[in-house]
C-alpha cells in the first residue's frame, strides 16, 4: 500500500515539476461529470503538453473523495478551422481516492479536446484506463471549462 502511494506521489511531482520548466499560456477551469464528478483545471504548456487535475467525488460505490493529476501529450490537431480545434491527447498520471484500502492508482487518459477560438470554452471527453498493481478499470469522463488566455 505504501508503495502504492509513493509511485502515485512521485508521479504527482514530476506533473508539478514539468509546470516550472515553461510558463502557461492559457489555464482553464471547469466542472467534470463520471470519474470522478467534480472541479477540473489545465494548464497548457506548450501546444503540445498540458498538466490536467480534478478533485471531485468517484463514481464508485460509496462516492469517495478522487483527487488526480495527469501529464497530457497532444497529438497536432486532427481538425481545425476558424471557430474550432479538435486534438487527441494521451497522458500519464495518478489519483489517490479516499477509502480504506486501495486508493492509490496509475491513470493514462485517451482523449478529444475542443478548444473553440471565438470563445472561451473548453470541451473534452476521455477514456481513462486506471491501475493499482492488481486491478484494471476502464473509466471515463466528460467536462467542460472556462479558458483563460494570457
Amino acid at each position: 500500500m505504501a508503495r502504492k502511494v509513493l509511485i502515485c506521489l512521485i508521479l504527482t511531482v514530476f506533473c508539478l515539476a514539468a509546470t516550472g520548466f515553461c510558463q502557461p499560456k492559457e489555464y482553464g477551469l471547469g466542472l467534470v461529470v463520471i470519474e470522478p464528478t467534480g472541479l477540473t483545471g489545465k494548464a497548457w504548456l506548450n501546444r503540445r503538453a498540458a498538466l490536467d487535475a480534478a478533485i471531485g467525488w468517484s463514481a464508485k460505490r460509496g462516492h469517495f473523495l478522487h483527487i488526480h493529476v495527469d501529464y497530457l501529450f497532444y497529438r497536432s490537431s486532427f481538425h481545425s478551422d476558424t471557430r474550432v480545434d479538435f486534438s487527441l491527447y494521451i497522458g500519464a498520471g495518478g489519483k489517490i481516492i479516499f477509502q480504506d484500502n486501495d486508493n492509490a492508482w496509475l491513470r493514462f487518459p485517451l482523449g478529444i479536446d475542443f478548444l473553440a477560438k471565438t470563445s472561451p470554452l473548453n470541451i473534452f471527453f476521455e477514456v481513462v484506463p486506471t491501475s493499482n498493481f492488481s486491478r484494471l478499470d476502464l473509466l471515463g469522463a466528460i467536462g467542460i471549462r472556462y479558458t483563460f488566455r494570457r
